[in-house]
């Protein structure tokens, strides 16, 4: 009995729905969006180690530690 639905072949390219004007534009917007992300995350993350490393050379060695905790 031979299948009724199609089947992709593994060797064979298959065609892929032409894309629309809209679906090229969300798909470089996406793509800026996702660059853009990418960069604010590795400035967040640069900055936060440039802070830390100040803050561990500003504290005084004979200082209390400031706890991050508050007292309710």
């Amino acid at each position: 009995m031979p299948r009724k639905e199609k089947v992709t072949s593994l060797f064979r390219e298959t065609a892929t729905k032409p894309a629309t004007p809209h679906d090229r534009t969300a798909a470089a917007a996406r793509e800026i969006i996702e660059t853009e992300a990418a960069r604010r995350a590795e400035l967040t993350a640069n900055l936060k180690a440039a802070r830390l490393a100040r803050d561990a050379h500003q504290a005084a060695p004979d200082a209390a530690p400031v706890s991050d905790e508050t007292n309710s």
